[in-house]
Formats: structure tokens, sequence, C-alpha cells
């Protein structure tokens, strides 16, 4: 298993106000130009999906990094390369 249960517990509460964070910002974002018109409104909601998008994608890309540096940060000691010198 590469994260443990109490890894995920440590996450959790970040994404959790990640996530809130921008529900928020969308809606401040809807509530300060809902006056201009029905238009502009779209257009704010349109470009808020996008950048949700693109945080979504963003972040599963660097989730199996993440764990592709967890899983190979050690070399077995026997398995050195053969570019370490010469032994005499």
């Amino acid at each position: 298993m590469i994260f443990t249960n109490k890894d995920l517990k440590k996450l959790i509460v970040p994404l959790i106000m990640e996530q809130a964070l921008a529900i928020t910002v969308g809606m401040a974002d809807t509530m300060m130009i809902s006056s201009v018109g029905e238009a502009a409104v779209s257009g704010v909601s349109l470009v808020d999906m996008f950048n949700n998008l693109v945080i979504a994608v963003l972040a599963a890309l660097a989730t199996p990094a993440s764990s592709w540096g967890r899983t190979n940060r050690r070399r077995p000691a026997g398995r050195r390369s053969s570019s370490s010198g010469s032994t005499l």
C-alpha cells in the first residue's frame, strides 16, 4: 500500500479546505457579476468550470508522480550501478 490510513487522514482536512475555497471563489465571482447580466454570469460560470477542470487534471497528474517518488526512493544495497568505480 502506498499511503497508510494515517497519511490519508492528514490530507483530508487540506483537501476539504481546498474544495470549499474553490466553491466559495466561484460563488463570489458569480455574485459579483450577477448585476451585469445573464451573458456575463454565463461567461463567469464557464470560466469557473474550466478552472476547476484544470485543477482536477493537475491534481490527477501530481498523484502518480508523488507515489512514484515514494516507491523509488531507496535502491537495494546489492544492486549498485556499475558506473560507481572499479573495485580492486
